[in-house]
């Protein structure tokens, strides 16, 4: 695969590879970034244009780019999309592709179910990257990762991910995604409750759209910026912004942040009383979800329709909107909007002369609640932990960075003074590799003694002492361990007519051949060694007689369906096996392989080719 691959790249023309190379990585950077998906869309399709012919690895890079950046369709077949790329990077050994494909799936998986669901996808892209030691795929994984714990009220996990991103885009000089992810700490901090460190961070970005005339970051800006102040209270405020975001993002035909606008008009609507001015923004909201084919949002849909029906006093449809809502909101864990609708249902029970039921969501409000400030400690905790940590991180890299420099002039200083040793430490270095050579060489010859000694040299199993030390330490762990333990004696038939007819180097193929058969027929944990002559025995640990008998038939039947013809025309071999079954109060390894043998005997005696049981009172 590698060398037909080489070739194929090798027959690329140069400077069409270097074109599609520099356009992808400028894409990919955020160097090109169109602020309408019009404009996407043809920037994909120019980057498409430019991957050359029979290039599986560049055409695969188009594929996920277009699969995170352009792909307008169904969460399912997003799904599926990038699923057959995680299957093709496999192939073709592309991790880089292998990761940005769990990405993309992990994105189609937030819409198709719940954020939670994505977890998986983005944890196993950011595995990968940790192995493969790609510390911007790894960034842009903690990116992805945060996202999800935030919605999930992770919120000091996300922020711990949207840091560590953070210190790789500043330091490796990626702008733009340093810049990008610069949002996603807002909206940390903005779910966290530190409105103050939010709205810096978010005028901030506000002002560089402006400045850069960037529509795409103007309208992220003013949609988060209207979230946070409908979490301050200030509703008009937030609405301000939400309107503007809204322009924006028809400006630029973002359908998915558009919905997204309305939901949030629709919150800010019922914040200030006017109910049907929110079902009215919900139902320009559902559209623009149903044609992406988000449904992650159903729980916040279900939750904003069910308040407004309450607010114009429809409350019997609202709690089945409640009803609805809380089974999602559950799934997502939610808890601060689960808390909200646990308060705005007990208020439609009241209404509804339900006061038990008002009083068993009360109850289950202050449940939510403590569950809630334990979150809040835990988001603290973390914080803190996350601080003391890189703060120590920090002050151990400058005494190691000290260190070092001290290190370096005493090395320097001993460079000058030691001159004359070197060649004592050369020609030490050399007596001292030596000696290793020797010792690993004679090392290697009492192993290779050790085996030989331990394996019957015309099998390669191992010999009669092998297999008796084995059989023993099985049985001793069964009779301490109460386990079963069965051992099978194996003799081929007739083999001194073998030896006869064809001759011993064509027999001594055969028990070659048998040994292989047997290895082969074994689980993993069985063993077999060769007792002498054509005899075999199989030592078979935890095993009851009923499976020892199945293992014996499947070895008798190995051995008689052993193709030989190309040792000598005619030739065919047959086994007979004896199995018996340990007794722990009065079997020791002897007796056990003696009434194996017996049952083999037993097994010639009554025509060959056929298993024999061995028992106890048979031998006596």
């Amino acid at each position: 695969m590698s060398l037909f691959l080489g070739r194929a790249l090798a027959a690329v023309p140069s400077d069409q590879a270097a074109a599609f190379d520099q356009y992808a990585g400028r894409l990919e950077r955020g160097e090109i970034a169109p602020d309408s998906q019009a404009g996407m869309d043809q920037a994909l399709e120019h980057m498409k244009s430019l991957v050359p012919a029979a290039d599986a690895r560049r055409e695969l890079r188009y594929r996920y780019m277009y699969c995170i950046l352009g792909m307008d369709a169904p969460p399912e077949q997003g799904i599926a999309y990038a699923a057959k790329g995680i299957e093709d990077a496999r192939r073709l050994d592309y991790y880089q592709a292998e990761i940005n494909f769990h990405f993309c799936r992990g994105a189609n998986q937030e819409a198709l179910t719940t954020p939670r669901d994505a977890l998986a996808d983005y944890d196993a892209g950011i595995s990968l990257a940790r192995q493969h030691e790609d510390q911007r795929l790894l960034a842009d994984g903690l990116t992805w990762r945060g996202s999800v714990q935030s919605l999930l009220g992770e919120h000091a996990l996300a922020l711990v991910d949207f840091l560590e991103a953070q210190k790789f885009y500043s330091a490796s000089g990626a702008p733009v995604e340093s810049e990008q992810n610069l949002f996603n700490i807002a909206v940390a901090y903005r779910r966290l409750g530190e409105q103050a460190q939010a709205r810096e961070y978010l005028d901030k970005l506000l002002a560089l759209g402006e400045q850069r005339h960037d529509r795409a970051q103007q309208l992220a800006a003013h949609m988060e910026l209207g979230f946070l102040e409908s979490d301050a209270g200030n509703q008009p405020v937030a609405e301000r912004h939400l309107r503007r975001a809204l322009a924006l993002a028809n400006a630029v035909d973002s359908r998915s942040r558009g919905a997204s606008i309305h939901l949030g008009l629709a919150q800010v609507a019922n914040l200030q009383g006017r109910y049907q001015e929110a079902l009215d923004e919900l139902a320009r909201a559902k559209p623009g979800f149903a044609r992406m084919g988000d449904r992650s949002n159903r729980d916040m849909v279900l939750l904003q329709t069910a308040e407004a029906h309450a607010g114009l006093g429809r409350h019997g449809v609202a709690v089945d909107e409640y009803n609805q809502a809380e089974t999602l909101l559950r799934q997502s864990g939610n808890l601060r909007y689960l808390a909200e609708l646990l308060d705005a249902r007990a208020r439609s029970y009241q209404a509804l002369d339900h006061p038990d039921l008002a009083v068993t969501d009360l109850r289950r409000l202050m449940s939510v609640h403590e569950a809630l400030d334990r979150k809040a400690h835990s988001n603290n905790a973390t914080l803190m932990n996350y601080q003391f940590q890189t703060a120590r991180r920090e002050q151990e890299n400058r005494r190691l960075a000290a260190d070092r420099a001290l290190k370096d002039q005493q090395l320097e200083s001993l460079q000058r003074v030691r001159h004359w040793q070197r060649l004592a430490l050369v020609l030490g270095g050399v007596l001292i590799a030596m000696l290793l050579w020797l010792a690993v060489r004679q090392f290697r010859r009492s192993r290779k003694l050790h085996r030989l000694a331990m394996t019957d040299p015309l099998t390669g199993i191992a010999n009669r002492r092998h297999i008796e030390q084995l059989a023993q330490r099985a049985l001793d762990h069964a009779c301490a361990n109460g386990e079963s333990l069965c051992v099978l004696v194996l003799d081929v038939d007739h083999f001194k007519a073998v030896n006869d007819a064809f001759g011993h180097a064509v027999g001594d193929q055969v028990l070659l051949r048998v040994a292989q058969a047997c290895k082969q027929a074994l689980r993993r944990f069985d063993m077999v060694g060769r007792l002498g002559g054509e005899e075999f025995l199989v030592v078979l640990p935890d095993t009851t007689l009923e499976v020892a008998l199945q293992i014996a038939e499947r070895l008798r039947r190995k051995v008689e369906s052993l193709p030989l013809a190309n040792l000598a025309p005619g030739l065919h071999i047959t086994a007979s096996v004896g199995a018996a079954l340990a007794d722990h109060d009065a079997d020791d390894l002897a007796e056990l392989v003696r009434r194996a043998d017996n049952a083999m005997y037993r097994a010639k005696d009554a025509g060959r080719n056929r298993v024999e049981v061995g028992s106890r009172l048979q031998v006596m």
